[in-house]
Order: structure tokens, then sequence, then C-alpha cells
């Protein structure tokens, strides 16, 4: 009985490694069509393997256990048009592909067209510019959602929190956090009670690529313009009208007119809740710096108020980002 269960087990190992022998390798190097640099940190779907993964520093990716077949791959980057091919796998060989990413040429309008924002807006086809620049949009999110699973780390920032009132310096609070929110994002639900206070939620980059995000809100091409010293084109966000009703956020994103990177965002209250009786305006300026190439990090950001009486708005919050913190090397 002990010989037959272990020539059982012995013929099940044995099957699994044959089994595992038959799968497929990918080798994937990405590169720019212009000079064929290696072009880092694109993203590669293999949609049908529920996979997405970021190429390395160098532009390059290994796919290994893959059932043989026509694998479809899908390449998308920042500033570079998306790009998607067939790769045919045979059992236990390795393809190697190597895949050119042309730069991104958009034809932005000079007028401004404003639509009009329904429930059913972000749901509907968008205009070919909005539908571009919002797939820009959502890339730049998505990138930074990737490099925070495959290789981890945490921010380091300072708060400074309180107005400036006669040259007085507001006390300064350094923490650490992840890269992602630890809140998420739900509509309608951004404002709570801190005490004799309240808190408020502003979406983060990674919110923007969340469906409970882009459901809910209307996005508009609304030129080309500066942030600083940066030129870049802008896209506006509002709230749906069954959002906008309440309390939720509006505002603009910035992305450099050269590599569609997000640079800035404005964001604001649509309407002052109720509790919020002393205030007329609630408002915050944020401007993302480059983590690694193409993927954009909140490097400082500024939060202002509008009290009632007063024309101008108030700085009472700011905050800069002073450094990373890997916790993973990178994969080779």
């Amino acid at each position: 009985m002990r010989t037959t269960l272990l020539a059982i087990a012995t013929l099940a190992a044995t099957l699994v490694g044959a089994a595992r022998g038959q799968n497929a390798t990918i080798s994937i190097r990405t590169v720019t069509r212009e000079g064929g640099e290696p072009l880092s940190f694109t993203s590669v779907a293999a949609p049908q393997h529920d996979l997405q993964r970021l190429t390395n520093e160098s532009g390059t990716l290994v796919l290994p256990n893959l059932s043989p077949g026509a694998v479809t791959l899908r390449f998308r980057r920042i500033g570079f048009a998306p790009k998607d091919t067939v790769v045919d796998l045979t059992a236990g060989d390795t393809a190697r592909v190597v895949v050119a990413m042309v730069r991104l040429a958009m034809q932005l309008p000079t007028v401004v067209v404003e639509g009009t924002c329904t429930d059913r807006t972000p749901f509907e086809e968008k205009q070919p510019i909005l539908a571009q620049l919002f797939d820009q949009v959502r890339q730049n999110a998505e990138r930074l959602v990737l490099l925070a699973k495959e290789r981890p780390f945490k921010i380091e920032a300072s708060h400074e929190e309180g107005p400036r009132r006669r040259g007085a310096v507001p006390p300064t609070l350094a923490f650490t956090r992840g890269p992602l929110p630890d809140r998420p994002y739900v509509p309608g639900r951004i404002y709570w009670p801190m005490g004799k206070t309240y808190g408020v939620q502003l979406p983060e980059l990674a919110d923007i690529a969340d469906t409970s995000f882009t459901n809910n809100h209307c996005f508009w091409y609304a030129g080309q313009t500066q942030f600083g010293t940066d030129s870049v084109v802008r896209v506006d966000f509002e709230p749906v009208p069954w959002l906008a009703k309440g309390v939720d956020l509006e505002g603009s994103l910035y992305l450099r007119l050269d590599s569609y990177r997000l640079v800035g965002m404005v964001t604001r209250l649509n309407r002052m809740p109720r509790e919020f009786s002393n205030l007329i305006g609630y408002a915050t300026r944020a401007r993302f710096n480059e983590l690694v190439s193409g993927i954009p990090i909140l490097a400082e950001w500024e939060l202002t108020n509008t009290f009632r009486g007063s024309a101008e708005p108030t700085v009472v919050a700011t905050g800069r980002v002073t450094g990373v913190r890997w916790l993973a090397p990178p994969k080779p």
C-alpha cells in the first residue's frame, strides 16, 4: 500500500513538472521608435491572463509561465501612442519581442468647447481629443499604482498646519506614509468631523484612475496655459449632477505639453457645507515631480481658505515631500 501511494505521488509530481515545462515565456524590450532608446516603466498588459506589469529601468520585462497560443499584449506609456501586438507562443519556448513606441502628437484645438455634464456623460463616448487626454491622465495614475505594487516605497513629508500671522511660522509636522491613499475616495463623502473642526479628503493621483471617481465626474479639455514654469494642457473636471447636489470636488489637472506627464492639480469644493459657516472657499494647489522616468509623485501642496469678509484667500496649510524610501530593490 505504501508503494502504491508513493508511486501515485511520484506520478503526480512528474505530471505537474511536465505541465510546467509546457508553459512559455515572453521576453520584452520597449524602445522609442526615434533612436531606439530604452523606454523604461512602460505598462504591459496581457488581459487574457489578467496580468499587468511595468518594464524596468532598462525597458525590459520577462513574463514567464504563460499558456501556449496567441497572447495579446497591450503597451501603454504617457507621451506615447498606445500599441497592441499579438504573440504566438509555442510550448517550452521563449518569445522575444521588441516594441518600438511612437511619441504621441495630439492636434490640440485652439478653441475650447464646453460640454454639458449629465449623469451619463462619464459613460458616453468622448470626443477624440478628450479621449486621448483622458487616457494620458489615467496612465499617469495607473502607472504609479503599478509601481507601488511592484516596488513598494514610503513617502517622507513635512506639513505646516495653520496660517502665518505677523511673521509667526506654524508648527511643522514630519510624517511617513505610503504612496497610495489610506482612505479611498467615496463620492459625496469627502469631509468628516475632527473635534471642533473638520477633515476634508482631497483626491490623490491614484483616485484619478479609480472608477469611483471617473464614473462620477465629467472631464473637459480646457486649453493650453502655464502651470508655474511649465507649458501645459489643462483638463477640468466637475461632479455629475446627482453628486453636485451635495458636497464634492471640482478642479483642474495640468499635463506637460511635451510629455503629458501630470505636473499640477487644483481642487475645490463645489459648494460649502453648512457646517463650514465661516468659509466661502476651500481649495488646494498641488505640484508633482517625476519619481522615476515618466511617473509623477506629489511633491508639494498648499491649502487655502477664503473666509467671510475677506477678499483674498488665506494659506492655512502647506506641505512637501522631503524624501522617498524604497522598501524593495528594483527588479532585474
